[in-house]
């Protein structure tokens, strides 16, 4: 049995705006040779990268989770318009973005930072940028292609979607693709 556990604070994604991110997949006209497209049910908004951690971590974990969960309420986002990471140049991964309360969504990771660097865990350095990954660059694509494709995706957007939990998930990464495990959920105020 493994000493530790990789784990991560996320926000789930519904099945609804799973379907649409997978229409996303398919309208990209994209070397798909070239991508690993991240499969539906592995989609969610990640709120704090926690690595690799001890077991005997998880109940403190969940406190902070639900720390920063009962001083938020519920709140609405929109998966909206499409793009990459770091920049068109050297895109490595494609995401969809997400528009609506984005000030509540700040709210709560930044709670969640805070908590979890109260716990003991390192403080992310790079700022937030809510975005669910959909697929990432494996071989490089050239930038002209790349922005043909997205262009015409930038104004798509999803039906709104409520926020009203926070799950911590372990992952196991396989030959297929990460394996997911949830470990704890948190319910945002009402």
């Amino acid at each position: 049995m493994p000493k530790t556990l990789r784990a991560f604070v996320a926000v789930p994604i519904p099945d609804a705006v799973a379907l649409f991110l997978m229409q996303i997949q398919a309208q990209l006209q994209l070397p798909k040779r070239n991508i690993r497209w991240v499969a539906a049910k592995n989609i969610h908004l990640t709120l704090k990268f926690l690595g690799d951690i001890d077991p005997s971590r998880v109940p403190a974990v969940a406190a902070q989770m639900d720390a920063a969960a009962n001083a938020t309420a519920a709140f609405s986002l929109t998966a909206k318009g499409v793009g990459v990471f770091p920049d068109l140049g050297h895109a490595r991964v494609l995401w969809v973005g997400l528009v609506g309360d984005l000030d509540r969504l700040k709210t709560i990771q930044a709670a969640l930072e805070s908590g979890m660097a109260s716990a003991g865990f390192k403080r992310e350095t790079r700022g937030f940028g809510a975005h669910l990954t959909i697929g990432r660059i494996r071989r490089r694509i050239d930038a002209q292609l790349i922005s043909e494709s997205v262009e015409p995706l930038k104004a798509v957007a999803s039906d709104g979607f409520r926020v009203d939990r926070l799950m911590l998930l372990k992952s196991i990464l396989t030959p297929n693709g990460p394996e997911y495990t949830l470990l704890h959920t948190s319910h945002l105020a009402a």
